[in-house]
């Protein structure tokens, strides 16, 4: 049977019990899934856009995948929960793939057997599920299928193992209503044995990249019709966690045995280069921070979230803490959700955070983040700012370690490289504090004693 790489995962797919939860000040509004389990994981999400965010969760502490989506059409102020499939005994879903509000897909493979597969859509908000399995498709005891994809509303395909050496790829344009098989001759042919993984995918306009369980990366540049494929990464048995950009700047996770590294490639997929395990990174999911050139990652077994401005290199931790993350996805710079699990005790009550900081990408991924001075720190509550230059323009804002903004100002005109703070009101603690000059961020915690 081939092995899922949502069950290659399923240790870094459990809720650990942790000491209270404290969400980074940048995601503080928790919201929730509405799963009717405690400790339920919102393993996958699709973010469509700033409303809607498509998701699927598993059966909590046990960690066994369900047939559960969810879904949120404003924003995240209300989560919809419900059934896929009559019976999760039947299909094991591969992945999750929203269009709109109302449009959504799923693919998924048969449990009994571990192999073949099935495509399903809704057209009405998760309400009613359809079989839409391309007719002839995944059929075949080899077949296997691992992902469906959109490029737009009316193009998108379903890709699949190889059958009779040539990997298995179905192609719709006009949203389904029929497909067409992908020619083998349009396709890289496999090694021997290589096959695709579920949900180990990523599209960027009509661009779609896979990953393999022999190290290499396959990529279409119009929409599934014709494909190439990367050199191999050097002892890569697994690459998933396809993230880019842009065109040509991705990463991924590069996985040997139960050892991940994080890869870069800067020639869209072509090559890789191995990055090894950067401080703060997180292999349980990345992605691309939308508008930005920055990524962002999570973890849910080193309870880490971060993000990195200069392509994987380095990544600034959020400063969460007791928070196991298994996704994250963004609409735009400023909105964005990471899922979780859900509460332990109330059933259906949290399972996602959603960004609530100012706008990311504010800093081009040049170099590392500008310096900036605050002191002393600790201190008493009196709290010295000493920008690097001079800055027209000013905003600072204050946060607890909940996240609750606890001190702000602006000065929109002036020119402004020092300024001196009194937090003395403030009670004992540790705080974030956020410095927007017209053209750049900084942040930075402060201890007062």
């Amino acid at each position: 049977m081939k092995k899922s790489l949502l069950t290659f995962l399923a240790a870094g797919l459990s809720a650990v019990a942790f000491s209270q939860p404290l969400p980074s000040p940048d995601w503080a509004t928790l919201q929730s899934t509405s799963f009717p389990h405690t400790s339920a994981g919102l393993i996958l999400m699709d973010v469509v856009d700033a409303n809607t965010v498509w998701g699927l969760g598993n059966y909590g502490s046990n960690g066994r995948q369900s047939n559960l989506f969810t879904m949120t059409m404003n924003g995240g102020t209300t989560w919809i929960c419900d059934s896929i499939l009559p019976d999760t005994n039947v299909y094991q879903i591969s992945n999750i793939e929203g269009i709109d509000a109302n449009i959504c897909w799923m693919s998924a493979w048969t449990k009994a057997t571990g192999n073949k597969g099935v495509v399903y859509q809704t057209t009405n908000g998760g309400a009613l599920w359809s079989n839409v399995t391309p007719a002839g498709s995944f059929t075949n005891n080899a077949s296997f299928a691992n992902f469906v994809c959109f490029t737009d509303p009316t193009v998108g395909i379903v890709q699949g193992d190889p059958v009779g050496g040539e990997f298995e790829i179905w192609k719709t344009t006009n949203s389904g209503t029929s497909w067409s098989k992908i020619a083998g001759t349009s396709i890289p042919n496999p090694l021997g044995g290589e096959y695709g993984l579920t949900d180990s995918y990523f599209s960027l306009g009509n661009t779609i990249w896979f990953g393999t369980n022999m190290g290499r990366v396959f990529r279409s540049t119009d929409a599934g019709s014709t494909w190439s494929v990367s050199t191999t990464m050097a002892g890569v048995t697994e690459v998933s966690r396809l993230a880019f950009v842009d065109a040509n700047n991705g990463l991924c996770s590069g996985t040997s045995g139960s050892a991940s590294n994080l890869w870069r490639t800067t020639d869209g997929g072509a090559t890789w280069t191995n990055l090894g395990q950067p401080t703060n990174v997180g292999f349980n999911d990345i992605a691309p921070i939308t508008g930005t050139n920055w990524f962002a990652s999570v973890s849910n077994p080193s309870l880490t979230m971060a993000y990195s401005m200069d392509n994987g290199s380095t990544w600034i931790n959020w400063n969460s803490m007791n928070i196991g993350y298994l996704q994250i996805g963004f609409a735009n710079n400023n909105v964005g959700w990471a899922g979780t699990f859900s509460d332990n005790i109330a059933a259906g009550f949290g399972g996602v955070y959603k960004y609530n900081g100012i706008p990311l990408g504010i800093q081009q991924a040049s170099g590392a983040p500008k310096a900036i001075n605050m002191f002393p720190n600790p201190s008493n509550g009196i709290v010295h700012i000493q920008l690097p230059s001079a800055k027209k323009g000013l905003e600072v804002s204050i946060k607890d370690a909940l996240g609750k903004v606890v001190y702000s100002e602006r000065a929109v005109t002036t020119t402004v490289e020092d300024r001196t703070l009194n937090l003395q009101h403030l009670a004992k603690g540790i705080y974030f504090v956020d410095v927007t000059t017209a053209t750049e961020k900084f942040h930075q915690k402060i201890v007062i004693e």
